[in-house]
């Protein structure tokens, strides 16, 4: 039986929204923002400064390795000035935090590379939101109103967060194989949240099916 979901989104197709009204639907614990809150605690790094750099991008450690990329101020674990955060923790932590979410249940977590972390947890029903291009467009026009060159924009996010899926799992996160539902947006993401709810409900009446590793 499924008792978590992620959440794998291409970037202004919904997806984060999606996971909301799922998880309002179960009367589940919704973790996107909230793990970042997580690993903030873990690695005691500003919580304003996390919520900063999430603010300006689809993934807060986008923006921290770019800001470690250019000579940007370091971040250390705990008090300690020895102990430096590079990618490899925040990696780390973050995965630690959603395979622990995912062995407890009742979640739905979107993003951050869940569905590679959790593709041998079994009662994780994995999904991916796609949407067409004008229909990306226009929700990032309201999301960026300034922003010049949205489809730039659109393809930079999806790019880094293939790369990370690819250089810590080795995941293929394009891959159809991963999933057990692949829903575009179009339909409306009330739609999509109540198919996604649906698929879980029919899933508790049938023999459960894993879905075959996909690296």
């Amino acid at each position: 039986m499924f008792n978590v979901v992620t959440i794998t989104r291409e970037y202004g197709s919904g997806g984060s929204e999606i996971g909301r009204k799922v998880a309002d639907l179960l009367g589940w614990e919704l973790l996107d923002r909230k793990l970042i809150e997580r690993v903030a605690l873990m690695g005691k790094i500003d919580f304003a400064l996390a919520e900063q750099l999430d603010g300006k991008s689809g993934a807060w450690w986008e923006k921290l390795l770019s800001c470690f990329r250019h000579g940007g101020s370091a971040l250390y674990l705990g008090d300690s000035p020895e102990i430096e955060i590079d990618n490899d923790t925040l990696q780390g932590l973050t995965a630690r935090i959603i395979m622990t979410a995912g062995n407890a249940g009742n979640c739905v977590i979107v993003g951050r590379s869940s569905q590679c972390v959790l593709r041998q947890v079994g009662q994780a029903l994995h999904v991916l939101v796609y949407a067409p291009m004008p229909e990306k467009l226009d929700r990032m026009k309201q999301r960026h109103p300034h922003e010049r060159d949205l489809v730039g924009l659109l393809h930079q996010v999806d790019t880094e967060r293939i790369h990370y899926a690819e250089t810590y799992f080795g995941c293929d996160s394009d891959n159809r194989q991963l999933y057990h539902v692949c829903l575009n947006s179009t339909i409306g993401l009330d739609a999509c949240a109540e198919l996604i709810v649906s698929a879980l409900h029919s899933a508790k009446r049938e023999p459960q099916r894993s879905v075959p590793h996909a690296g």
